[in-house]
């Protein structure tokens, strides 16, 4: 009866370390993103073109699990300055967003976000 008791608090003293030290990384892993994010934050306008909701696989050259991923198609005016000379160019870009901000957005609106590479991290404001 006790080694029962002995076995089943050995197990759970296990799944509790393993589970202290899973959570500690995803931890990390979410402040390296937040840092990265804030890096290279950009505040920009966008006209959406499209949204869809599309199922990808986590890594790339997994088949199994495929997660929803939420994707904003844009157009974005970006403009650049070299001694005097402007140049500009209208490019769409494919965003990938959260669901709580994928929501907020509407098709044919201007918008304008914080974007870090091909990620919106935060919608602020429509623009009409």
């Amino acid at each position: 009866m006790k080694t029962w008791l002995i076995v089943t608090l050995i197990v759970l003293l296990v799944v509790g370390i393993v589970y202290f030290f899973l959570y500690r990384r995803m931890k990390g892993q979410a402040d390296q993103f937040n840092k990265m994010y804030s890096a290279h934050k950009d505040v920009r306008d966008i006209f959406v073109l499209n949204k869809k909701i599309v199922k990808q696989p986590v890594r790339p050259g997994l088949k199994f699990p495929k997660v929803k991923t939420y994707q904003v198609v844009g157009r974005v005016t970006i403009s650049q300055s070299q001694k005097g000379a402007n140049f500009s160019s209208t490019q769409n870009f494919t965003f990938m967003i959260e669901k709580k901000e994928y929501e907020k957005i509407d098709i044919n609106r201007r918008y304008r976000v914080e974007v870090a590479g091909n990620y919106i991290g935060k919608v602020l404001k429509s623009r009409k």
